[in-house]
């Protein structure tokens, strides 16, 4: 993807380096070829220059593994150059605008399907629970005919025996 009649863009390092990679991926035949396509395009649209690799991670189809993959490249390329490392102050935003965090799913509560196995086992622990109290031992040989009115699904299969039939 390295074609020298490409535009100029805001950051033709990363450009160069995300087209070799593309170039790359393309020759093994890598599933990868399809995101480093995306990355690319996303590096020749952006109109502004990148203060550091991290901050390409606002660009579509660049993810943190890319962004991470290019702050190497540019740690060795300025090494190459003897160009030295700018601070962290300096690629901050300056702006203050808030960094990109990724979303965190809200935990929901485990609610097992109405008489399936889990069902069954809760089911029996409750009953055993307000029969005999907190700190009763329930073997399993007692708990399982005790669960298996709750579910559908038999807890002993003709033919096993213990941990799945071994």
């Amino acid at each position: 993807m390295s074609d020298p009649a490409e535009p100029e863009c805001a950051n033709p390092l990363f450009l160069k380096w995300v087209g070799e990679w593309l170039d790359d991926a393309t020759k093994r035949n890598s599933k990868m070829q399809y995101t480093l396509k995306k990355a690319h395009a996303s590096l020749q649209r952006y109109p502004l220059a990148l203060a550091s690799a991290q901050d390409a991670v606002q660009l579509q189809g660049i993810g943190q593994t890319i962004a991470d993959r290019l702050a190497k490249k540019l740690t060795a390329w300025r090494r190459e150059n003897n160009i030295p490392e700018t601070p962290p102050s300096a690629t901050s935003d300056p702006a203050g605008e808030p960094q990109r965090t990724q979303r965190s799913v809200a935990a929901r509560p485990y609610i097992p399907r109405y008489r399936s196995g889990a069902f069954a086992l809760l089911l029996g622990l409750l009953k055993t629970y307000s029969l005999y109290g907190a700190d009763y031992f329930v073997p399993k040989a007692e708990l399982v005919p005790l669960c298996e009115q709750y579910t559908d699904t038999p807890f002993h299969v003709a033919g096993t025996q213990g941990r799945g039939g071994r």
